[in-house]
């Protein structure tokens, strides 16, 4: 009993051993099994990204060819759909040269420099057409879709020359061709080491229209025929330009002038003042007449204080001029002159507008004594109406102090009131003021002295005739009362 006990002990245990050691090698098989399936899932993953990735980076560069060279005297313009690059879309590296705003802006310029000179047509790999352009400036260069720009007829045509085709050039820009006349012309201006031209008459050869409206003339000067080439039709002139004609005016009056030295009478050998002076009539372009020198002179001293009267007072080369003494161009005279004292008044009428609607505006005299008389003060008086014979009259002085709106002789009324004078500067000036103060042209002679205005003149007068207009007070009407008299003593209660 106890011997089988034992043998079944031993049988149990090793049964169990047995079992055991099966187990784990059930075990051991089994995650073997899962993880082999694990790692064939994994690694499958894994290739199929990387597929993925690789066939990625496998993906072609954009590139681009040039298909043709293209005609560079053909002209194009923005359109403003498109922006410039440096390369062509999709190209790498590719950056925007000018955008499509800048683009845009140069769709409606007038300037010849944001035109375009096309000189290649490329195509990119993707099929896409570009051009490749520059500007007129050649300040913007790239490139750009076809439908970016758009070919316009040349940029430059012919043009009218003018009816006058013999005139001036009015600047120094003078080109060697027109700005815009077509791309890469040599549009800059001429060097002619400082010439002076503007002077010279040139004539012109051609015309031309340039983009934007422009036209130039192709221009020679006659003098020189070296100095030519292309300028604005606005700085050409059949007219001599007149800084120009007032410089060479001035050039000539100084090569025709006479030279004097005016000596004072009382204190003789001191020389007073000296003058250049053009007298009228130059004769045969080399000398002056005696009596047009003696008035010449006798002009220039007009407001000085001075006076001279006579050949005696002239000399020429030692000897006194007589009336049959020429002066050459260019000589120096001596002239003896006497300073004045003897102030007067200057003479002047008062005189109404007989009939306003009359086409001959008649006028009549006023009789001074009839006026109610003026109170100005003695030193005005003297300062407006008293001078030497030679002494300019101020015409402008005696208006703006005494005729003007307001001043003491722009409203005059006769003793019972009954009739006001009111002056007319117009009708003064234009008809009959004189003929020494005004030129037929009403323009006022600026030296007209004291003693022109009392000389008697053309008209009959002498002195300053002043034109009114009388209302009579008491109707309301112009006055056509004829009165008659003349003299300032009388207007003036003090004089």
């Amino acid at each position: 009993m106890q011997v089988n006990l034992k043998k079944s002990l031993y049988l149990g245990l090793a049964a169990l051993t047995f079992a055991s050691v099966a187990g784990a090698s059930t075990a051991s098989a089994t995650n073997a099994n899962a993880a082999s399936h694990h790692a064939v899932k994994t690694t499958k993953k894994h290739a199929k990204k990387a597929t993925k990735k690789n066939t990625k980076k496998a993906a072609k560069a954009v590139t681009f060819k040039v298909t043709k060279n293209l005609d560079q005297s053909l002209v194009y313009k923005s359109t403003g759909k498109n922006a410039m690059f440096t390369k062509p879309g999709g190209v790498k590296n590719n950056k925007i040269k000018a955008s499509k705003n800048d683009m845009r802006s140069k769709v409606n310029s007038n300037s010849a420099n944001d035109l375009f000179m096309a000189y290649q047509e490329v195509r990119t790999s993707k099929g896409v057409y570009y051009y490749k352009v520059v500007s007129f400036d050649k300040k913007v260069r790239g490139y750009v879709y076809v439908k970016g720009v758009q070919k316009i007829d040349n940029p430059t045509t012919s043009a009218a020359k003018p009816s006058n085709t013999v005139g001036y050039v009015t600047t120094n820009n003078v080109y060697n061709l027109p700005v815009g006349y077509r791309f890469g012309a040599d549009s800059s201006i001429k060097d002619f080491n400082g010439i002076n031209f503007s002077a010279d008459k040139f004539n012109v050869n051609s015309a031309v229209t340039v983009y934007g409206g422009d036209t130039y003339y192709n221009v020679t000067d006659q003098s020189n025929p070296l100095i030519n080439g292309w300028v604005k039709a606005s700085d050409f002139s059949n007219n001599m330009p007149a800084n120009v004609s007032t410089a060479q005016s001035e050039a000539q009056k100084a090569a025709n002038a006479i030279h004097v030295s005016y000596v004072s009478s009382t204190n003789y050998g001191s020389t007073v003042m000296t003058k250049t002076l053009n007298p009228a009539n130059l004769q045969n372009n080399s000398y002056y007449n005696a009596k047009d020198v003696l008035y010449a002179i006798n002009d220039s001293l007009k407001g000085t204080g001075y006076n001279t009267t006579d050949y005696s007072s002239i000399n020429d080369k030692g000897t006194s001029l007589v009336d049959s003494s020429k002066v050459n161009k260019g000589e120096d005279l001596t002239v003896i002159i006497t300073p004045q004292n003897n102030p007067k008044y200057v003479n002047y009428n008062v005189s109404k507008l007989v009939d306003n609607n009359s086409f001959s505006k008649s006028i009549s005299k006023v009789d001074n004594s009839t006026l109610k008389p003026l109170s100005i003060s003695q030193n005005t008086y003297d300062s407006l109406f008293k001078g030497n014979d030679n002494d300019t009259f101020n015409y402008n002085n005696v208006k703006s102090q005494m005729l003007s709106y307001g001043e003491p002789m722009y409203q005059l009324t006769n003793s019972d009131s009954s009739i006001t004078y009111t002056f007319d500067a117009n009708l003064t000036e234009t008809y009959a003021a004189n003929p020494n103060l005004f030129t037929t042209n009403n323009q006022l002679i600026p030296n007209a002295t004291f003693g022109d205005l009392n000389k008697q003149n053309a008209n009959g007068m002498t002195g300053l005739n002043l034109i009114y207009t009388a209302k009579n007070n008491q109707t309301g009407k112009t006055d056509t009362a004829s009165v008659n008299g003349n003299g300032v003593v009388t207007l003036f209660g003090n004089k």
